[in-house]
């Protein structure tokens, strides 16, 4: 039968084995089929209408508009007509396409055998065989092409000085090799890279391996954990490499594709449609030395930054260069803490030492220009020259530590400098204590509401203008409205840069509003958790009290269908985990005071996210848990009645601000 594919593909198939022996081929309108039903090879045409056709294995038997995925392609580099075409397996073990007799594709395995035999298997791999003893002379998995399936390797192998890589396709419609590669280097401190072919562009770079995931990934090691998904990493004598495992009922229903524009992505078959797990590069500061040498790139909420390292300056050079040359007797440091470790192409490991110990290596070594300590085998890494590609995280990363010139100014200069500075800085300081006080004082006649003493709040966090709030909620209309409670309401919004928000805005007439609204500002600017809404600014001018908070996507109450037990049971894990942080793990130890569904909110990726801190209260010294609560807090309950989204009870209109899937 003839089924047409999807995104322009058009698929011949007949039933068909799993099993090609010797001496036999397969045509236009033959496949073979996995045991299991998973994969399918055969000859595929990428645009509609055309005779243009490979042979490749794609996914089989999944709903018609995914079952079209390639995942790998044997004659990339030149198509043939299918009338007249043949894929042929020779009885000594070479597997070959023909058309009209010239040899387009060959595994080039013959080995002088009596019996050979081609399987797909249900992992996706194409394995050839000797058909007495099983032993494998080829396998597709060991020649990837755009993706990387469970199972596969992406290393080294230093027997036959071959890599595992992919190369992604020239466009949609076009698999033959493209633009850009996915590839270890074989560095003394290994890198994985996303870069041109030729390696002449570099798109993007993991950084070393720490023992868990890529060192410079730290996000991706918190999605993996989510997710149940592991990375293996091999190193030996004969061959490094990479695996990736997904511990889940059908792992094979994954993928790691690097796509036409370089992009290396993460998809998963779930809920009968392909879901993005992750895709890297994320950002600005994730593409590879975005800001040049000596150099560290910052992600802001709207834009990306650049400054140089401590010791460098912009001296009109692609990146930073240093003010002063060094010497082999310089001994001081910088610590640059939380980042993105440099392009270790020459950097050298040391082995598992201490920091001390590592300090002192680089101090006897005049090339060493900086080192740092990560967690898994490579331990002590040090580098010499130029230092490249770096970024700063808020949470991940590692310590690096950059060496300095020896100063060489004379004692009576120091004096002279010291006292200039220390002078300055009072100047800066009194003028700082000035502008706090008068900015204070501003605020709290603005917001007069707001009890004096608990202002700290709003000098950590990001201060947003009115006049943007109301166009991003377009002026609180009422079509933008998602909830309301005792505080006010809460609006749907978003920012000119398409960034989504959720804006809560505290009542006028509220009497319990302001203190709440306060309250949550002063918790929620010290906390900081994957567990937790966001809190990404605030607003306060005259009588308007606005929150602004990261926006959860899931608010459908239908989607609670898709809650099966295995996601019902991750929401518990990270419900627990952010409560876990709030009472013992975070600087503060907080008690919520009202966990209720409608405080649970979920994201894209239904991911809880615990909200609404208005009434919680931090606790603080030996007898903190001792002190006593004057009056009833939280939402009251009652057993005997259950609404659509609350338990009764609830306070008036207390409605889902920011979005929520029922779990009942």
């Amino acid at each position: 039968m003839i089924t047409e594919g999807f995104d322009s593909f058009i698929y011949l198939s007949f039933p068909a084995e799993d099993i090609l022996m010797g001496n036999s081929s397969l045509i236009d309108g033959q496949t073979l089929i996995s045991t299991g039903s998973v994969f399918q090879l055969g000859f595929f045409t990428p645009v509609n209408n055309s005779s243009t056709a490979y042979i490749g294995i794609w996914y089989y038997n999944l709903p018609p508009r995914e079952s079209k995925v390639v995942v790998w392609v044997a004659n990339r580099n030149k198509s043939v007509d299918t009338s007249m075409a043949s894929l042929n397996l020779t009885s000594d073990g070479n597997l070959i396409l023909f058309e009209e007799g010239t040899k387009v594709w060959s595994t080039g395995t013959s080995a002088e055998l009596n019996s050979s035999r081609l399987q797909l298997l249900d992992s996706g791999n194409l394995a050839l065989t000797d058909g007495n003893s099983s032993r494998t002379l080829w396998q597709s998995f060991d020649h990837g092409c755009d993706t990387l399936l469970p199972g596969m390797k992406l290393g080294f192998d230093f027997r036959t000085n071959t890599s595992w890589q992919f190369v992604s396709w020239m466009s949609t419609t076009d698999p033959s090799p493209g633009k850009y590669v996915g590839k270890f280097e074989k560095y003394i401190v290994p890198d994985f890279f996303t870069q041109s072919v030729n390696g002449s562009v570099k798109l993007f770079r993991t950084g070393p391996w720490n023992g868990q995931w890529f060192s410079s990934l730290p996000m991706l090691g918190n999605s993996m954990l989510e997710r149940n998904i592991n990375f293996i990493y091999v190193s030996n004598q004969n061959e490094t490499y990479y695996m990736i495992e997904f511990q889940t009922q059908s792992p094979q229903l994954n993928r790691l594709v690097v796509d036409a524009v370089g992009t290396y992505k993460a998809w998963s078959f779930a809920e009968g449609a392909w879901r993005l797990l992750w895709s890297f590069p994320s950002d600005d500061c994730d593409h590879y030395n975005y800001c040049g040498r000596n150099s560290v790139c910052t992600k802001g909420y709207y834009s990306s930054s650049c400054r140089c390292l401590e010791g460098f300056e912009n001296k009109n050079v692609v990146g930073c260069a240093r003010k002063e040359p060094l010497r082999c007797s310089s001994n001081q440091f910088w610590k640059e803490p939380s980042v993105k470790v440099p392009n270790t192409e020459n950097a050298t490991s040391r082995g598992k030492i201490s920091l001390d110990a590592c300090k002192k290596l680089c101090l006897d070594d005049c090339s060493c220009v900086a080192y740092a300590v990560i967690n898994g085998s490579y331990g002590c890494i040090t580098w010499p020259g130029e230092l490249l590609d770096l970024r700063s995280f808020t949470d991940g990363g590692d310590d690096l530590y950059i060496r300095l010139p020896e100063s060489s100014t004379s004692n009576w200069k120091k004096l002279v400098w010291a006292i200039v500075i220390f002078t300055l800085l009072g100047i800066i300081l009194l003028c700082s204590v000035g502008v706090l006080v008068r900015r204070r004082r501003n605020r709290a006649l603005q917001f007069p509401n707001v009890e004096k003493g608990l202002i700290s709040a709003f000098d950590v966090l990001p201060s947003y203008d009115l006049h943007i709030i109301k166009v991003a909620t377009n002026d609180f209309s009422e079509e933008n409205k998602l909830g309301e409670g005792g505080f006010g309401v809460v609006y749907k919004g978003q920012l000119d840069d398409g960034q989504k928000i959720a804006v809560k805005k505290l009542s006028r007439y509220s009497s319990q509003g302001p203190n709440e609204f306060q309250n949550e500002l002063s918790v929620i600017a010290k906390l900081q958790h994957r567990n937790l809404v966001r809190l990404l600014g605030f607003c306060v001018e005259g009588d308007e009290g606005l929150m602004i908070l990261e926006y959860m996507e899931n608010k459908n109450k239908a989607k609670s269908s898709l809650l099966n037990w295995q996601r019902r049971f991750n929401i518990i894990i990270g419900i627990a985990r952010g409560l876990l942080y709030l009472h013992q793990d975070s600087r503060l130890r907080v008690i919520h005071r009202d966990l209720k569904p409608s405080n649970i909110l979920l994201d894209k990726d239904m991911n809880p996210k615990i909200s609404d801190f208005g009434i919680a209260r931090i606790f603080e010294g030996d007898n903190a848990l001792e002190d006593a609560t004057t009056r009833p807090v939280g939402t009251l309950f009652d057993p005997t009645s259950v609404d659509e989204d609350h338990q009764n009870g609830s306070k008036e209109g207390d409605k889902n601000s920011t979005g929520f899937v029922s779990m009942k």
